[in-house]
């Protein structure tokens, strides 16, 4: 029993559940329900659906649009990976210096520490990606940005 209890803490530790979160875990999050904040100068938005302020300790998921012409300056996630699925349009990304044209049904994988940017095309009308963060915390920037729509409104 001492030695179950020793393991499952020393786990607990390990892949961050001693973080104890105040707010209880949400399995389904609808997109209706989740805050969405303007970002780009007006340009696009963020749709944040799970993160902390949901339960998820380990991860976070959204949703990215960007108008043509729009972009995101060059950043860097410290401590958290960035994966993106592109869903609509196209955009050039620029990894490390390395600019890549990225288009729908691409995956984009970004490891923690890597400086990158995004910058749609003034022809492109819309680019649209779901944004996983593994190590969440990087999407709470996007809260900067004028809200759309808070959390659970209509």
């Amino acid at each position: 029993m001492m030695r179950t209890s020793l393991l499952a803490v020393l786990l607990c530790v390990c892949v961050g559940c001693a973080r104890v979160s105040t707010r209880p875990v949400r399995y389904v999050v609808g997109s209706a329900e989740a805050p969405t904040f303007r970002i780009a100068q007006g340009q696009g938005t963020a749709l944040l659906l799970l993160n902390e302020e949901t339960g998820a300790r380990a991860a976070s998921l959204g949703v990215l649009e960007l108008q043509g012409g729009a972009g995101v300056p060059e950043h860097v996630h410290a401590d958290s990976v960035e994966m993106i699925y592109v869903e609509e349009g196209g955009a050039e990304m620029t990894i490390e210096g390395q600019t890549l044209p990225v288009r729908q049904g691409d995956a984009v994988y970004i490891p923690a520490g890597l400086r990158h940017s995004v910058r749609v095309a003034g022809s492109t009308p819309r680019f649209r990606s779901v944004q996983v963060y593994v190590g969440p915390g990087p999407e709470a920037r996007f809260r900067q940005g004028e809200p759309v729509k808070p959390a659970g409104a209509p």
